[in-house]
């Protein structure tokens, strides 16, 4: 027979609970509520989580207590000042009428890894699954003057990447970033996209990029250091780019000039001692000058996806055969022309010596089993 626990010790517990979930929820509200206001950083933050423990005793702090700190004059005086305007329970609600969750360091839901870090953000806004967080991912980037070198690369890479059940991390930019997000959604993976604005729908950039955010929300999530009503500024853009090494494994550099904005991602990741792979290019194309660079410094150098998950030494789904739609005479014969390089159509043509029309209704049957892909200007490649 099982003893019945006393009601009291029922009530107690259920109070207990209770009392724990307010100040968990009272202190993603002030959280938020610093983080409104501007002049204050991620170390500032920091310093006060340390100094008075929680973020709702901080806010009511004096000046001579904010000092003692560790904060300096402007930002105190920037405290006193913004605390009279800020509301932190509208904000708060604001955040949740736009399913926006927040995650502070030391929750259960803050990503492990990026704890690790120098300089973790304190404070994280996520928009969909926030359980992404926890698991493995590499981060792909890359130049926003994607050739078609790196698209191929990109979907040839992140597909199987993605489908092996690793999720992939990338900052939602043109070029190498939006490709690796759309090949992960439509691989039926699990994108991050980390944002140098805030994620209500009007500051998310580039704006040319909004559908592409919302399928990401649906199928992975948006993150985002930054609250309400920030939207994207230039110096945003290489503070962001720890989170995005931060949350990986690895990052992996797929086409970038000397300049681009991906070597800073990478040597973020170097700094928090993560692997960084790398695609070799031509050494005469300019998007391939950064990538040649880190190879020649020491990065992985990356032909498959395999090459990456034996460096990560992790167990994914790699190995699990995708079956091969049956193919006809006629298609065999094309199979064996094309290669990864891209043939044109006229090739083909001309090689098999038949109609270009029903060369071209080959290849179309080929590409709706998934063997062949167009990759525009009637050039085509073998994708499996």
């Amino acid at each position: 027979m099982v003893a019945k626990i006393p009601e009291k010790v029922n009530q107690e517990t259920k109070e207990e609970t209770l009392s724990a979930e307010a100040l968990a929820k009272a202190e993603k509200i002030y959280g938020n509520a610093f983080n409104l206001i501007p002049d204050l950083g991620p170390i500032s933050l920091m310093k006060l989580q340390a100094f008075f423990g929680d973020y709702a005793s901080a806010w009511q702090a004096s000046g001579s207590d904010l000092r003692q700190a560790g904060l300096n004059q402007k930002s105190v005086d920037a405290i006193i000042s913004k605390r009279n305007e800020i509301k932190p329970e509208q904000s708060w609600e604001k955040l949740q009428s736009l399913g926006i969750e927040v995650v502070l360091t030391g929750d259960e839901d803050y990503p492990p890894l990026l704890s690790e870090i120098s300089q973790p953000p304190p404070i994280l806004y996520i928009r969909g699954n926030v359980q992404l967080l926890r698991q493995p991912g590499l981060a792909v980037v890359g130049t926003r003057k994607m050739t078609q070198y790196g698209k191929h690369i990109t979907q040839e890479l992140v597909a199987t990447l993605a489908a092996s059940n690793l999720v992939i991390v990338s900052g939602l930019a043109f070029g190498v970033d939006a490709e690796a997000h759309n090949t992960t959604l439509n691989s039926g993976g699990s994108p991050i996209a980390v944002l140098a604005s805030s994620l209500d729908n009007s500051s998310i950039s580039p704006r040319a990029n909004f559908l592409l955010a919302q399928k990401i929300i649906q199928q992975g999530c948006l993150v985002s250091e930054y609250p309400l009503g920030m939207v994207v500024q230039k110096q945003n853009f290489p503070i962001r780019n720890r989170i995005i090494s931060g949350l990986s494994l690895g990052t992996l550099v797929i086409e970038a000039d000397l300049e681009s904005g991906a070597l800073i991602t990478a040597n973020y990741a170097l700094e928090q001692n993560r692997e960084v792979f790398a695609v070799p290019g031509s050494i005469f194309s300019e998007v391939s000058q950064g990538t040649n660079e880190l190879i020649k410094r020491g990065a992985k150098l990356v032909t498959s996806a395999r090459d990456i998950i034996q460096e990560l030494n992790i167990d994914l789904n790699l190995n699990q055969a995708v079956p091969l739609e049956p193919t006809a005479p006629e298609e065999k014969v094309l199979l064996e022309l094309l290669s990864k390089e891209p043939t044109h159509i006229d090739e083909l043509v001309r090689s098999i010596k038949k109609p270009a029309a029903e060369v071209n209704t080959l290849l179309t049957m080929l590409e709706l089993k998934g063997r062949v892909k167009n990759l525009g200007g009637s050039h085509y490649v073998k994708t499996r």
